[in-house]
């Protein structure tokens, strides 16, 4: 059960993980700028300020607040992301998502890898604010004095840092800094055993003479084991004292751990955890030439270190290792018997349940030895690019050697998870989220619900205090934004107490506050809705707020936006759906499909109710019939149908693809380039059929928008773009279903700037925005990738006689359709 609270065979994982391109550097390319770099004495002066304290894994009584992790260096897939968000503790590398990282920390930790021994040549760091290569860095001081540079790691493609070098520990404490700027919760601090290559060294000979170990170099004139062994734990300390209560865990390098080993100043005292990698287990790459993307996913590649020894065939070197390995552990063990949290990573394969057995049985025995919980044992692959979970105990299992006293069986639980796993709200406004609590291998204990300590500004409730957790269990948490509060991301803390356990679970929300309006943009070619706020003050360089991904919503055709700032999203194919996005929500793309199995939805509006009605074309783009046309008006939170009517094609109306609200009236467009008018006080009913033959013959491909009694229409006449404004108190008499031609209705025309204008809408200003699916060279037909873009016309321009937009942003592609404007 989660309990979290707020917020030399090692050496293979990492060559894999840098033959297949992941970035281990301190910071991803995606990281925000750096902070400055600090001045060479910082993290000197720092080592003063670092203070030793109790692990922050355990609590106050000396309990873990953890019971498993995971190591995992991808980009996680949602399944995975799913997988590692069900650990307590996850340790990952720096190219996650911030929306990933997010996910992982509702409920658990997430720590972050950062090598502290050594410098990539090909992974991102960052210098002064200034992203730089590895390599470049190398470049620029590999002349300095003192020495920045002590050897290299030809294994990995990585030069060794000199740590006795105050700069080289200001520039590692920097890269901590730019990785907990993103929200990390801790750092993974890798290659702390480095420093026994200056130990082998020492005793191999002279440090004024080069060394080498395999494929590993030491500089002459290099510092000698003890200088280095105490520059370690001095960029350690350094670490703990410029982080505060970040957790740190150190990889390995145990004989920098204790502190009557250390004169009384080892890294125990800075430190959360130690992770005691390859303990039990082992893996063995077949050959050289071997496939890293094969063998370390194959069970036969793994065997534990006492089937290692059984197949020596060199006893002194057998009995050496064995020696080196036990004081691995024996210091590892005197580290938790002092208070420390183990993490006990070993390799492995699902099928190979010798290897699993071996490490499970070990941290358990340990713990009941010790009657001491804080001894935490996983396996994964040796590439780390598998989640893993030792399987539960069967004959089968019990019956591979090594085995038969296993045990491991998943004991009764409960499961909870967010829906969304993190909000977006505005100030003033409501967020809800949903928390499905579900019981795992038959728990049937109770589980009490209550929230911690509420950030200033939000007031929240839950629907329910106490469930027993079912299939279908779900409880609601309301979230109340005051208009006072500031923007800014908070967590929500939940706490699920049963049967004497306590979790808690954080649920993050982004504060967002914005000045006036906003503009939304459905574009049908990227397949996306893209969000631009304080729409009065956009620019023609100005980037949207907030965008779903790429691709997201097939052929995103319309926009709406209701009074509560929810945006709503018709993706226009043959078996289209209506996507409901909360207000703010673009981002982490939390959309709920609302309304399934539409035919080519292509309009929407929202009336004075906040009812959403859509238009179903019933046609592909290209105008092919497909089913009946289809108008309906439905429920914002179950999506069901409330009233609807079919558009009689048999009267040649065409297809509707457009539609505006005014009052009881219901307006379409057709690709016939008709104006329908539908009285739907009662039974719906077509009352009168328009046509503009002389100003907008072609409205197939436009906008319409309805306001203080006047149809804004955009769209072609004789193939020049234009938009009219139509009063309908003006129009003719109706000729029942028969088109009637309504040019004189028609009180201005606006064409500057118009490419093949879409959706169009006016904002609370009064300002016209219009957009265009492409450019004037698009229209011309001399450039097919021509963009689309947003015009806004200032209303101080449109009672003229040639309003012209006092705004174009570029959109960047061709076909966006859709617009909307209101406050999100």
């Amino acid at each position: 059960m989660n309990q979290t609270i707020t917020s030399r065979n090692k050496w293979l994982g990492r060559a894999l993980l840098l033959t297949a391109s992941i970035s281990l550097a301190a910071c991803g390319s995606s990281s925000p700028t750096a902070t400055a770099a600090a001045p060479a004495q910082t993290a000197v002066q720092a080592q003063t300020l670092a203070r030793k304290a109790p692990s922050r894994l355990r609590d106050a009584e000396g309990r873990a607040k953890i019971a498993s992790f995971a190591t995992y260096y991808r980009v996680p897939d949602t399944a995975t992301l799913n997988t590692l968000g069900k650990k307590d503790f996850n340790i990952v590398q720096p190219d996650i998502t911030k929306d990933q990282m997010n996910a992982l920390q509702n409920i658990s930790y997430a720590a972050v890898y950062l090598a502290i021994g050594e410098l990539g040549n090909n992974n991102t760091y960052f210098e002064g604010g200034v992203a730089k290569t590895g390599q470049a860095i190398y470049e620029a001081h590999k002349n300095d004095s003192p020495k920045w540079f002590v050897g290299v790691n030809g294994n990995f493609g990585a030069y060794i840092l000199n740590l006795t070098n105050p700069a080289v520990r200001a520039f590692v404490t920097q890269q901590a800094d730019v990785l907990l700027n993103r929200g990390f919760d801790g750092l993974f601090l890798d290659t702390a055993d480095d420093a026994e290559f200056f130990k082998n060294a020492d005793e191999a000979g002279a440090t004024s003479q080069p060394y080498a170990e395999g494929a590993v170099s030491l500089d002459a004139g290099r510092p000698d084991y003890p200088t280095m062994r105490r520059a370690y734990i001095d960029t350690i300390k350094a670490l703990r004292a410029q982080s505060g209560q970040t957790l740190l865990i150190q990889n390995g390098g145990f004989d920098l751990l204790l502190d009557r080993q250390n004169a009384g100043e080892g890294t125990q005292g800075y430190l959360d955890a130690v992770m005691h990698e390859v303990a039990i287990t082992k893996s063995n790459k077949p050959s050289p030439t071997a496939d890293d993307a094969v063998w370390p996913f194959q069970p036969q590649n793994y065997e534990t270190w006492e089937q290692f020894y059984a197949r020596g065939t060199d006893p002194v070197q057998v009995a050496k290792d064995r020696a080196y390995r036990a004081n691995r552990d024996a210091l590892a063990l005197e580290y938790f018997r002092g208070g420390g949290v183990v993490f006990q990573q070993d390799f492995g394969h699902p099928d190979n349940f010798t290897v699993q057995c071996a490490s499970y049985l070990y941290a358990r025995d340990l713990r009941a030895r010790e009657q001491k919980d804080g001894w935490i044992a996983a396996y994964s692959d040796a590439a780390f690019n598998r989640v893993y979970d030792y399987v539960d105990t069967s004959p089968q299992v019990r019956a591979a050697p090594g085995c038969a006293d296993y045990d491991k069986v998943t004991a009764p639980d409960f499961d909870t998870t967010f829906s969304p796993p993190s909000l977006n709200a505005g100030v003033g406004r409501t967020a809800t989220a949903t928390l499905a609590i579900a019981a795992i291998n038959g728990y049937t204990g109770k589980v009490n619900l209550s929230l911690g300590d509420l950030p200033s500004g939000i007031t929240a409730t839950l629907s329910q205090t106490q469930v027993t957790p079912g299939s279908q269990t779900r409880v609601t948490l309301n979230l109340t934004v005051a208009a006072s509060a500031a923007a800014r991301t908070v967590i929500i803390p939940l706490r699920a107490r049963s049967q004497g356990q306590s979790m808690r679970y954080d649920l993050r929300l982004t504060l967002w506050k914005t000045n006036g309006e906003s503009v939304f943009v459905a574009n049908a070619g990227l397949g996306k809705v893209v969000a631009y706020d304080n729409s009065a003050a956009l620019t023609a360089s100005s980037a949207p707020a907030r965008s779903l991904p790429t691709s997201s919503v097939p052929q995103a055709w319309a926009v709406a936006v209701d009074t509560l700032g929810n945006q709503y999203v018709a993706a226009n194919t043959a078996a289209g759906q209506i996507t409901k996005y909360p207000s703010f929500s673009l981002n982490s793309a939390a959309g709920t499909p609302l309304i399934p199995n539409l035919s080519y939805p292509t309009g929407l509006a929202i009336d004075a109710q906040d009812k959403l009605w859509v238009v179903q074309s019933g046609s592909t783009p290209a105008g092919d019939p497909v089913t009946v046309p289809h108008v309906g008006r439905y429920d914002p939170v179950s999506g069901a149908e409330t009233l609807g009517f079919d558009v009689d094609r048999s009267l040649g109306l065409g297809f509707p693809v457009n539609l505006a609200l005014d009052g009881q009236t219901v307006w379409l467009t057709t690709n016939f380039g008709l104006l329908l008018k539908y009285d739907v006080s009662a039974a719906p009913t077509l009352n009168a059929v328009y046509t503009f033959h002389g100003k907008l013959n072609d409205l197939g491909g436009g906008g319409l928008f309805a306001k203080n009694g006047a149809l804004w229409l955009s769209g072609k006449n004789a193939g020049v773009s234009r938009v009219v404004v139509v009063s309908t108190a003006d129009l003719p008499a109706a000729n029942g279903p028969f088109s009637v031609n309504a040019d004189s209705a028609v009180t201005k025309t606006i064409t500057t700037g118009l490419y093949d204008p879409a959706g169009l809408a006016l904002d609370g200003s009064g300002n016209l925005w219009v957009i265009n699916k492409t450019g004037a060279a698009g229209v011309a037909g001399t450039n097919t990738a021509d963009p689309g873009s947003l015009l806004r016309f200032p209303a101080a321009s449109l009672p003229g006689t040639s309003p012209a937009p006092d705004l174009t942003l570029n959109l960047g592609s061709r076909y966006p359709v859709g617009l909307a404007v209101g406050k999100p």
